[in-house]
């Protein structure tokens, strides 16, 4: 799947050099270029504000700044600069704009010290103060600035990245930050974006496409990638016209305990909303009419035992999940574990299925090459011990996936998807309503049904954690977020895949 690169900070400047070079374009233009993309769409997201003041440093971030009150001005809107003096020079392309501000008869206020900024009046705030440059926490009178912006009135919006965020590891980064209402970011997304314990300082953000050189962008390396809609379109290939169930894909799915029913009959109907042709899912005697009334598409395998023991493998499925409500009893441990040993093909491993492997001595070495994990952040540290913070959790998700050649999808505002080869890719779809119980296991059942379609391992996985969340936004969008459940986002599917086809056949 061609999904869009997120690159380091450090590449940033190669990007930019090469569009210089190979469009041609002027430096100032390109900056002007990316004012005009942020000036765009602010003025977009805030009509009424009487009045932008824009905080701009001395380097290139200050630059776009410093072009952004220029072309607010243009546009007939408010806009004050408080120029912080950050060091004793402007960069060249920050000289250059700071002139123009001034000459189209921009009010700047000069900034020194921490005591010459005083943030009060009505508007909005602009953080223009560092870029993604920034390789080191701000300290001094200007964290002081930045500890005053925060505590001002009015929304931030942060030019490219909030002022004070390195762009990728921020462990130990003890400086002043911005806390950023917005970020409006420019061509992709900043790894530090992607991290829970950063959203306080990013808030919200979206991405401006600025025209950098489709050449780089393609041709320059990366691991981290995000998932787009159109590459999810790409993927999905339309079913044949003679297509039957035989052709569509069997997939077997194991879940489900006297305890938790709710888990199989969700998972459940996440499969038969992923266009599987056939369905059997292998439960307890208990839930054997459960199951019949709530999923009829699906055919009803009863365990021996009054949870799983144990399946008789077949041929016939073209992929197997496992684990939502399974139970952790020592007869369900030895049912996987003989799972396990039988080699099987395309696996889906959930919930306490994964908690079995995270008890067992050996557990991790068992699973076959090519499976699928899929778990909560509480689950994952049981499979790889607690991680300190978010950026060595995503590091060691990089390298579990790469050592021992597994998929693994660790659920989450951004889901990140590690692959055997060391790349991770994080989802754009989804919001905060489905952080409820149920919705990983919907995702179980999507996965394994693109899994037993046949579709390549990777593009099934990355297109059924953007398809679950863009589910779980259509489902908001009718119920709200906080009365948002498990079950809506299942119900939503159809209109998800729907909309998904119609982008494969705009294409």
């Amino acid at each position: 799947m061609e999904c869009k690169k997120i690159f380091r900070a450090a590449d940033v400047q190669t990007l930019d050099d090469y569009t210089v070079l190979h469009e041609p374009i002027a430096p100032i233009d390109l900056m002007e270029r990316a004012a005009r993309a942020f000036t765009d769409r602010l003025v977009a997201l805030y009509p009424r504000v009487p009045r932008f003041n824009i905080v701009a440093g001395t380097g290139n971030n200050g630059g776009d700044g410093y072009a952004v009150g220029r072309l607010l001005l243009e546009r007939g809107r408010g806009a004050r600069l408080y120029a912080v003096h950050v060091s004793e020079r402007f960069s060249p392309c920050c000289m250059i704009n700071r002139e123009r501000f001034l000459a189209a008869g921009g009010d700047v206020v000069e900034v020194c010290r921490e005591e010459e900024f005083v943030p009060v009046g009505e508007g909005a705030w602009v953080d223009a103060l560092f870029g993604t440059g920034l390789d080191r926490p701000v300290y001094g009178w200007v964290a002081g600035v930045i500890r005053r912006l925060n505590e001002g009135e009015g929304p931030v919006i942060a030019v490219d990245t909030p002022s004070g965020l390195m762009s990728e590891e921020n462990r130990e980064n003890d400086g002043a930050i911005v806390r950023a209402t917005r970020t409006l970011t420019f061509q992709f997304p900043k790894l530090a974006f992607m991290l829970a314990s950063n959203y306080r300082h990013v808030g919200r953000f979206e991405v401006l496409d600025i025209g950098l050189q489709p050449a780089i962008l393609r041709d320059h390396p990366s691991r981290f990638y995000y998932v787009t809609p159109g590459a999810v379109a790409a993927t999905l290939p339309p079913f044949d016209k003679f297509a039957h169930k035989g052709t569509l894909g069997h997939a077997l799915l194991i879940a489900g305990s006297d305890r938790v029913a709710g888990a199989a009959l969700l998972a459940a109907r996440g499969v038969v909303r992923a266009g599987v042709g056939l369905l059997t899912v292998h439960v307890p005697r208990s839930l054997k009419e459960m199951m019949h009334v709530a999923v009829p598409e699906a055919l009803v395998e009863v365990d021996k035992g009054g949870c799983f023991t144990g399946v008789e493998m077949s041929s016939a499925y073209g992929a197997i999940g496992i684990g939502p409500g399974l139970g952790v009893s020592p007869d369900s441990a030895l049912g996987l574990r003989r799972l396990l040993a039988d080699r099987p093909g395309r696996l889906v491993m959930d919930a306490d299925a994964l908690n079995i492997v995270a008890r067992e001595p050996a557990g991790v070495e068992s699973l076959p090459a090519g499976a699928v994990l899929t778990p909560h952040v509480g689950e994952f540290d049981r499979l790889t011990g607690k991680a300190a913070d978010d950026f060595e959790r995503l590091n060691k998700l990089i390298n579990f996936a790469s050592r021992y050649r597994l998929y693994v999808v660790l659920k989450g505002a951004h889901t990140a998807v590690a692959t055997p080869g060391g790349a991770c890719y994080f989802n754009m779809s989804g919001n905060p309503g489905m952080a409820k119980g149920g919705t990983g296991d919907v995702l179980t059942g999507v996965l394994t049904a693109l899994l037993a379609s046949g579709l390549p391992v990777e593009d099934a996985v990355l297109a059924g954690v953007y398809v679950h969340g863009l589910a779980g936004d259509i489902a908001a969008a009718e119920h709200g977020e906080r009365g948002l459940t498990s079950g809506d986002v299942a119900d939503a599917l159809g209109k998800a895949w729907r909309q998904c086809e119609r982008e494969r056949d705009k294409r």
